[in-house]
């Protein structure tokens, strides 16, 4: 989906373009609403989904007869690959973070001598590292990325958390 500002407005929902054999592109226009420019000129603002598919004789009639069926099946795949996108940039951003939880940054020395202080002091160290990893600031821009698709708005309009920004 592309949000488009055009001074013109579309004239009908949706358009067949680039004949070229057996193809065409499909260009559906949706939720289309008039607004003001800081000029005070009037633009169109509107939703437009392409897709390619097979030309026949009496596409156009097709789609028009079925247009809500064709607009709501644009839009499930539109949303299912813009989805498919996010998450992988997300988990990339994860991925990124990886180094950081590992469980060497929890500090934890093994005595030479096993007695029950030591092993108690150990599991003291362990712990405290656990709990600043696990609560720090790395692990709650992590909780924050896996969060993302739960945003409203997802996928297409995504507010990405920075790490700097959480305490």
């Amino acid at each position: 989906m592309q949000i488009v500002q055009n001074s013109v407005k579309p004239e009908k929902s949706f358009e067949i373009q680039n004949i070229n054999g057996n193809s065409c592109e499909v260009i559906f226009y949706d939720n289309i609403k008039e607004k003001q420019d800081n000029e005070g000129n009037t633009i169109y603002e509107y939703e437009m989904y392409e897709k390619t598919i097979d030309y026949r004789k009496g596409i156009e009639d097709t789609i028009e007869k079925n247009l809500e069926a064709w607009l709501k099946s644009i839009k499930d795949i539109d949303y299912v690959i813009a989805a498919a996108d996010m998450r992988k940039k997300r988990d990339e951003l994860l991925k990124e973070t990886d180094k950081e939880m590992c469980l060497d940054r929890l500090n934890l020395k093994l005595p030479e001598e096993i007695t029950m202080t030591n092993i108690l002091t150990g599991l003291k160290e362990f712990f405290d590292g656990f709990s600043s990893i696990s609560n720090g600031k790395i692990a709650k821009y992590r909780q924050a990325l896996r969060d993302v698709p739960q945003q409203e708005g997802f996928p297409y309009n995504i507010k990405w958390p920075n790490k700097e920004d959480l305490k």
